[in-house]
């Protein structure tokens, strides 16, 4: 199949069609490129896709009208003015979505050079599979820098619809050192894991303060949507005898290590993220984290002050899977205030119009500096007790007088 430029890509698309536009690592930033060059190339068009925040900061609304069910910051203006329609789903609905019905009819992906007949999805295999057996048309965008990985999604070169050269940056997630208070949440956090257990975790610095932690454990493997950086230790210190995963970000260090880490299989999101899948793993201990949970066991994972900045995403796939598997535990880890302390990140209700990322009825454990607080089949007086113990100090009192005031008017 001849390699076609992004230019002459955007030049041959015809006007009215659904493009599903990849995300994470696999942002096809060169087409992206070459279509906000040349405008009428979408006339008419949508956009569908899950842009992720801090690594996906382009305005996707701005080239055409956008269908998502995850939100970043540089789509906030588009959804304002509805350009953006965002679809609260969460990555197992969203998997099905993509293939159902309203499916693409066509999607953008970057990938690794071709090889043997094929392409390798390199470092982001989540949703591209969806449209792949919905039976869109697949324009997968070369990058020789990216890696192709031992075992992951590989897609033959005669079902895709056309090759376009387009070598771009690859985004990069640093990781912060954790201070003293997230190094103590991360203990916490380890110490509910046991050797053998299955574990997923998301990305972050609260991540790497409990992978850190994890240092002494053994046998573990790890399945979840998405490995940055930290998996690299636990691999290295034996912890780890395995990673499924869909996607990889982090730094160069992580990409140039998937090239050849034959421990690291990549899946699609219909695999990672479906809970019976997850149920049925060896003990499993999901771990995410929020913006606040309420003295219900309510949590909020995406909303800030009113603003969207986030989405229901796998969470609660994985709280779901985790709470089905045997011996399985779901842990909802935060520092216990923001704003220097000012604000207590455990509240006493979700404030009117705040979105239930994870319901009180699949609440099971939460974790902060101060301690760890088990939920499950706790009645609601115990579940109150138990956060506001795990609270920050200087917000305790408060805590238990709101929740005085809500015990009187049930």
């Amino acid at each position: 199949m001849p390699m076609i430029s992004p230019a002459a890509f955007a030049a041959s698309l015809r006007p009215g069609l659904r493009i599903f536009v990849a995300g994470c690592a696999g942002e096809p930033t060169a087409v992206l490129d070459a279509l906000a060059a040349r405008p009428e190339a979408l006339a008419g068009s949508t956009l569908l896709g899950m842009p992720i925040a801090s690594i996906n900061r382009r305005d996707w609304s701005a080239l055409a009208p956008l269908e998502s069910a995850f939100m970043t910051a540089e789509l906030r203006a588009g959804l304002a003015s509805g350009r953006v329609r965002f679809r609260p789903l969460h990555y197992s609905d969203a998997f099905a979505w993509l293939r159902g019905p309203a499916r693409a009819d066509m999607a953008l992906f970057r990938c690794a050079a071709p090889r043997d007949g094929s392409v390798s999805l390199a470092l982001t295999h989540d949703f591209v599979p969806a449209l792949v057996e919905a039976g869109a048309a697949l324009v997968a965008v070369v990058d020789p820098s990216l890696p192709d990985v031992p075992d992951g999604v590989r897609i033959p070169l005669d079902r895709l619809y056309a090759l376009v050269d387009g070598p771009s940056a690859t985004p990069l997630l640093p990781v912060d050192e954790p201070g003293q208070a997230m190094t103590a949440l991360g203990r916490h956090v380890a110490g509910l894991v046991r050797d053998g257990d299955t574990v997923q975790t998301g990305i972050g610095t609260a991540v790497a303060a409990v992978v850190q932690a994890l240092d002494g454990h053994r046998r573990l493997r790890f399945h979840g949507g998405m490995i940055g950086d930290p998996v690299l230790g636990l691999l290295d210190a034996g912890v780890l005898d395995s990673v499924t995963t869909g996607v990889a970000i982090g730094s160069a260090a992580l990409h140039d290590r998937v090239a050849r880490e034959t421990r690291i299989a990549f899946r699609s999101v219909g695999i990672t993220h479906d809970a019976a899948r997850i149920a049925a793993l060896p003990p499993m201990v999901a771990i995410n984290t929020a913006v606040e949970v309420d003295l219900f066991g309510q949590v909020n994972s995406e909303m800030i002050e009113g603003r969207q900045v986030s989405a229901q995403g796998g969470v609660a796939d994985f709280v779901r899977g985790a709470r089905r598997a045997s011996g399985g535990r779901a842990v909802i880890a935060l520092l216990s205030s923001g704003k220097g302390g000012s604000i207590s990140r455990i509240v006493p209700h979700l404030a009117p119009g705040t979105p239930v990322s994870i319901t009180r009825g699949d609440a099971d454990i939460v974790v902060t500096e101060h301690g760890v607080a088990h939920l499950r089949d706790a009645d609601l007086d115990q579940r109150a007790e138990r956060l506001i113990a795990i609270a920050a100090p200087r917000h305790r009192d408060a805590l238990a007088d709101g929740w005085a005031r809500l015990r009187a008017a049930f």
